[in-house]
């Protein structure tokens, strides 16, 4: 019973000391650079994103998430409005992937008007489309 034991103990002290040299002596492959996507928006329409976004309820887990995405259309805003862009002015969003996801998440989730039915889905498929672009680009 006793060598079972010490064998038992052996083979778990052997197996970790294998697991990690595996671990220990392997590369990590380098961070793949974020993919940029660059919808172009009129600047009007991008105060609406921000407006409708910030009537969504969201949950705690979720702040950062929010504040991330709130922060760079809030940045396009500054910089447009910088360089004197009017509302009917297009200017173009430089978004990461998961920035653009969590947009077209907080976008399903608020509640608007029947009449910016249209609009909405206009943004929607900008959204889309410079995805699309992006990740045609990326590969």
């Amino acid at each position: 019973m006793r060598t079972l034991i010490i064998a038992l103990c052996l083979f778990v002290v052997g197996s970790g000391a294998v697991l990690a040299q595996g671990q220990g002596g392997q590369l990590t492959p380098a961070a793949q650079a974020p993919v940029i996507i660059k919808p172009k928006l009129k600047l009007g329409d991008v105060k609406a994103l921000i407006q409708l976004i910030a009537e969504v309820d969201i949950r705690g887990a979720e702040v950062d998430a929010y504040l991330d995405t709130k922060k760079v259309l809030a940045a396009s805003v500054d910089a447009a409005a910088k360089s004197a862009a009017k509302d009917d002015d297009a200017i173009t969003l430089e978004m990461r992937t998961e920035q653009v996801q969590n947009l077209f998440m907080l976008m399903q989730r608020s509640q608007l008007k029947g009449a910016a039915a249209e609009k909405f889905k206009e943004i929607v498929v900008i959204l889309d489309e410079a995805a699309k672009e992006a990740l045609k680009s990326a590969k």
